[in-house]
């Protein structure tokens, strides 16, 4: 059966020779410090030997390449972010078509410090070298995505016919408790990055995005994170003093909006956790998705097994591995 991993990572190989230079300067943020282990977390993220050789084992299997981490708004300023979106695009572009038995396609990176020029650089992937839309992180340098500065992003690639990826940021200085000044023990991550995703798809939720965009796809890495587990506190902006006036805005229940949203699999072994996204989402709102290869050496393997084990009729199975991604993301493959 065909699999096609519709979240997988990547750090091209001249790009991440810039990254690893930029990332090792004595003035790099604190918001970034914790990501520069993980460039060299996996040589299957930046080497494409080591990339086949971790993909063999799973036979029909092909990625669609999202850029790794960090954000590229936290590598520099307007500039520096254009130069490096345009490079990533161009060299994700070039991998596609050199190893289409490989990779099913990319998203593409954008330099959100500067939105007009996130809009363009969109359109100029999409439109010259095939992207199949773009990620997002859950906040732009700590600025939410429902703030109307980013509209023209949603308005740019729903007029493509493109799809959104949703990806959590948060670093080691947002502290899990205000008497703190960083976060301890990983939380930041572990926890924090669920949190990032689920707050993430609320405002979108409730800032009405979908009615505004009607023709809007995302995709939630990590299953749609906190969402499907506490789907009943979402029906409503319960304890906000503008309650009446969001319901009042909105076209239809909260919780409608939420299952709009597509969700990957990328949960690491944690077959529960898939099984309460396909049940909240849907067989037809799941897409194939393993972090791979942030995940470790296993992340493939065990998101496969998660998804077997759930006991579903094999055209489910068949629509989660590969017909979804066909389907939302118009490929060939």
């Amino acid at each position: 059966m065909r699999k096609i991993d519709a979240f997988a990572h990547i750090l091209p190989p001249s790009y991440a020779r810039r990254l690893d230079s930029i990332t090792a300067g004595a003035d790099i943020s604190d918001r970034i410090l914790g990501y520069r282990p993980w460039i060299h977390e996996d040589p299957a993220l930046t080497d494409l030997d080591a990339r086949w050789r971790s993909m063999d084992p799973f036979g029909d299997y092909v990625q669609v390449l999202t850029l790794a981490v960090p954000p590229l708004e936290e590598l520099g300023g307007p500039q520096a972010a254009r130069d490096l979106a345009r490079a990533a695009n161009d060299e994700m572009a070039e991998l596609v078509d050199a190893h289409p038995d490989r990779f099913a396609g990319f998203t593409a990176a954008l330099p959100m410090n500067d939105v007009d020029a996130s809009a363009q650089e969109l359109d100029r992937a999409m439109s010259q070298l095939g992207a199949l839309g773009a990620q997002l992180y859950t906040n732009i340098s700590g600025v939410p995505l429902d703030e109307p500065r980013f509209e023209s992003i949603f308005e740019t690639v729903t007029r493509r016919g493109g799809t959104l990826w949703i990806h959590p940021t948060r670093s080691a200085i947002w502290a899990d408790y205000p008497s703190e000044s960083r976060s301890r023990y990983g939380i930041w991550w572990s926890l924090g990055w669920p949190y990032e995703t689920s707050v993430c798809m609320a405002r979108l939720v409730y800032s009405g995005c979908f009615d505004r965009h009607p023709g809007l796809q995302m995709i939630t890495h990590h299953g749609g994170a906190m969402v499907p587990h506490f789907a009943a506190r979402l029906a409503a902006p319960l304890e906000d003093p503008d309650r009446a006036a969001i319901m009042s805005g909105l076209k239809a229940e909260p919780i409608d909006y939420f299952r709009r949203f597509f969700a990957d699999t990328a949960l690491f072994g944690a077959t529960n956790a898939v099984r309460c996204s396909v049940e909240f989402f849907g067989t037809e709102h799941v897409l194939f998705g393993t972090d791979m290869p942030l995940g470790g050496p296993a992340v493939v393997a065990d998101t496969i097994a998660d998804i077997e084990a759930l006991g579903l009729p094999d055209a489910d199975v068949a629509a989660i591995f590969a017909g979804n991604a066909r389907r939302v993301l118009r490929l060939s493959a």
